[in-house]
């Protein structure tokens, strides 16, 4: 056994493709998380899930792994949808999602406002299988028919308590609204506001929770 597969013990334990594995070597990840441990098995199952986590837990890369493990690199639409509440987050998502799915060839990309739609269109053209997108600019699209959801298997609501308190409860009815056919919910939230708890409710199928908040 080689010093590689040691240092991997903790993510090759999730049944993960070598190409992920050899990216989460390179970014230095050891030892899964918190968060990652508890939450990449049920990713992985298909489950619904609602997650309670502080910022900095290793949450993004606890949806970024099974999700990027799961793309079908042969199809160029997307198949996760991240929707975060701010740019900021939006850009991390995407790069860490980049980073993680590096060698398996998988497209992730970050659309929010303040930037020119018809470049972000441009990028959406050419294939993206994940998408991180925040509300506002993410129902543009929508309206304007420039994106296809229609393939979307995992939705990933980030910092939900965030978006509610930003005003964003309408608009992420509305998203998940657009999502017709089956597929994956995923929630991970700081808190769990009375909204949200209905939001989930109303969205998901049998939730499995993790809470990893000290009270």
């Amino acid at each position: 056994m080689n010093a590689n597969e040691i240092s991997l013990s903790g993510f090759a334990s999730f049944n993960l493709d070598a190409a992920i594995l050899k990216a989460l070597d390179k970014m230095n990840f050891k030892e899964p998380s918190d968060i990652q441990a508890q939450t990449i098995p049920l990713i992985q199952q298909g489950k619904d899930l609602i997650a309670l986590a502080q910022t900095g837990s290793g949450k993004t890369a606890a949806c970024a792994i099974p999700v990027c493990n799961r793309v079908d690199t042969s199809r160029t639409h997307v198949q996760a949808l991240i929707i975060v509440p701010t740019r900021e987050l939006a850009l991390q998502y995407a790069t860490e999602a980049q980073k993680i799915g590096i060698y398996k060839g998988v497209k992730a990309f970050a659309i929010f406002g303040g930037e020119d739609p018809s470049l972000q269109q441009s990028k959406l053209k050419n294939g993206v299988q994940v998408l991180v997108a925040t509300p506002g600019r993410l129902i543009d699209f929508i309206y304007s028919r420039q994106i296809d959801l229609s393939q979307v298997e995992t939705l990933i609501l980030d910092e939900a308590d965030e978006m509610l308190s930003m005003g964003f409860y309408d608009d992420l009815e509305f998203i998940i609204q657009c999502l017709v056919h089956t597929h994956q919910t995923l929630l991970f939230s700081a808190t769990m506001p009375s909204k949200i708890r209905q939001l989930a409710k109303q969205h998901m199928q049998q939730p499995q929770e993790v809470n990893l908040i000290q009270h």
